[in-house]
Order: structure tokens, then sequence, then C-alpha cells
């Protein structure tokens, strides 16, 4: 049923970006250091000790990995089986990777979190890795990033917007009304 309901969205998240494809507008997506005025700052940095706290193993501290490859077919892979494992539930406060793991379910920011640490486990550089938090008609949504460009992003979202990997130059960048409120990964805050 889970994979029924995955091809309906494929299908939808098809229609959507074909529509936004031909619209002219254009943004670009370049990272800044400056958080400023962000709802989640706090927050954010409190999940990322606890986070860290989460991944390490008998006393050893994960660091930043700047090494690593980019692989879009094992990006679409990762993004499939996190939507396929982890169901998406509505309300409550976002929890460490394990524990949504071991649930089967969280918000969307619990959904991204996972998507991004498996990306990490599967080589994908720290740099490249993200959630972005957005608010869109007064409701927040999250989603993951792989930014392999400068001023780009893939967006690998729960189906929200959509459940097939996109650039959020081909979407995001043609929407109107989104508010960008932060963009984080284990070690990083920014903001776009």
């Amino acid at each position: 049923m889970r994979f029924l309901l995955y091809c309906v969205g494929v299908l939808r998240s098809l229609g959507i970006l074909f529509v936004y494809v031909f619209k002219s507008e254009k943004r670009r997506f370049v990272r800044t250091e400056n958080v400023l005025n962000s709802p989640l700052y706090d927050d954010v940095t409190r999940w990322q000790k606890k986070q860290i706290k989460s991944m390490s193993y008998e006393g050893t501290k994960p660091t930043r990995t700047e090494s690593g490859f980019f692989d879009k077919s094992l990006m679409r892979k990762i993004h499939r089986k996190t939507l396929l494992e982890v169901r998406h539930k509505m309300e409550g406060m976002w929890e460490v990777s394990t524990e949504t793991l071991r649930r089967g379910r969280g918000i969307s920011l619990d959904q991204a979190i996972v998507t991004m640490h498996r990306l990490r486990d599967a080589g994908f550089p720290d740099s490249m890795l993200g959630v972005v938090s957005v608010e869109l008609s007064g409701r927040r949504h999250s989603f993951a990033i792989v930014q392999d460009r400068e001023d780009d992003f893939w967006m690998l979202d729960n189906g929200y917007f959509f459940n097939v990997p996109c650039r959020a130059s081909k979407y995001l960048g043609k929407r109107k009304g989104i508010q960008y409120l932060i963009g984080f990964n284990f070690f990083d805050v920014w903001n776009y």
C-alpha cells in the first residue's frame, strides 16, 4: 500500500514539476553563514548536540567529513527508501534519527534528518548535506537537501512538495510566498 501511495505521489510530483519548469523566474540558493532572527536557531543547536551524542560510540565523537562523493542514483535510492520506511505524522517534536527509525514515523523534520543521516553514512560529504525548514501559508515544513552546486541544491521532500528529488531552482525558486527559516546539518547552521 505504501508503495502504491509512493507511485501516485511520483506522478503528482512530475505533473507539478512540468508546470513550474516553464516559469521564467529563477532564484539562486547560496548559503550564508549569517543566521539572524531565525525562530529555530536555538532548537537546531540543541538538536545538533543531542544528535552528535547519539552518533558517538564508546567515547568517539563524529567529525565533519569533507571528502566524499555525489552519486545521484544513490541519492534517489536513499530518499525513496526513507519515504517507504518512515511514515509522516503531522504533530510532535523532532527527535534524533535513531529514535525516528525505531518508531518508523516522524514529522517532516524527522524524515529529513533520517535522509540526511543515511546520505552521510553512504559517503556524501557533510558540506553537501543539510535540512532546510521553510514556512508557507503559516505552516512550517522541512526537507533534506544535497547542495552539489554553490547556488542550487537537490530537494529531498516527503511528498508535501514532491516525493521525487527536485532541483530547488526548478521549483522553490519559482514559488512565491515561501519564507526560508533555517538550514542546518550535523555541524553547521545557515540561511538562504
